[in-house]
């Protein structure tokens, strides 16, 4: 990212999308990149295709992707492939991670943050029921719709991420939703007075 400054204030532009590495020497001891043949990149901003290495064509869905990991990792400290797990595995591995791991939705993760959550809260400036409350629903699935793995199943392009976001805020519907057919079991179970949580394997269509 860059920050710079217009009318006398910070804006924050993104100018990497997974696509950087360095050239002549380790940034810090957190820097990832990858040796002459592999993919080039920050493999936990990185979408499966990019992870692929084949011959499809990289396209806009791409960075529908990678913001959907920044806004991941806005709401919950973390990235939904955590750096760590991934530093440490072989390539072949985070490769597949990248491609295959599905990652808990954000409310999620929250939940099984731990102690680390008050943390996460305070920097957000809210209790951690509060920020669990707020990000649990229209974010989870804004989120995980810009992290599917088929990318047939993201939004085309940024602004279209861009305007669920515009819409949450504004209290307005937004276009990422639960699979059609949980909202019919869900529905149901509600009936006979039971809870039906979603599995963290189901997103966003």
């Amino acid at each position: 990212m860059l920050v710079t400054l217009a009318d006398g204030q910070p804006i924050v532009k993104v100018i990497d999308f997974g696509v950087v590495k360095a050239t002549n020497q380790q940034l810090t001891e957190k820097t990832l990149f990858t040796a002459f043949g592999q993919m080039i990149g920050t493999p936990q901003y990185m979408s499966p295709e990019q992870a692929e290495m084949s011959c499809l064509d990289i396209d806009t869905r791409s960075d529908v992707y990678s913001l959907g990991v920044i806004l991941y990792e806005l709401l919950t400290g973390t990235t939904p492939l955590e750096a760590e797990k991934l530093r440490t595995a072989g390539f072949v591995e985070m490769q597949r991670l990248i491609r295959e791991k599905e990652p808990p939705k954000p409310s999620t993760r929250l939940s099984t943050s731990g102690e680390r959550l008050t943390v996460i809260a305070k920097h957000r400036s809210m209790t951690p029921e509060k920020l669990k409350s707020q990000v649990r629903g229209d974010l989870d699935w804004i989120v995980m719709k810009a992290l599917e793995k088929d990318r047939g199943r993201r939004d085309e392009a940024a602004s279209h991420f861009a305007l669920d976001i515009k819409s949450y805020f504004s209290a307005s519907p937004i276009q990422a939703s639960p699979p059609l057919w949980y909202t019919a079991v869900h529905d149901l179970f509600l009936e006979i007075g039971l809870r039906f949580p979603l599995p963290d394997c189901y997103w966003a269509h």
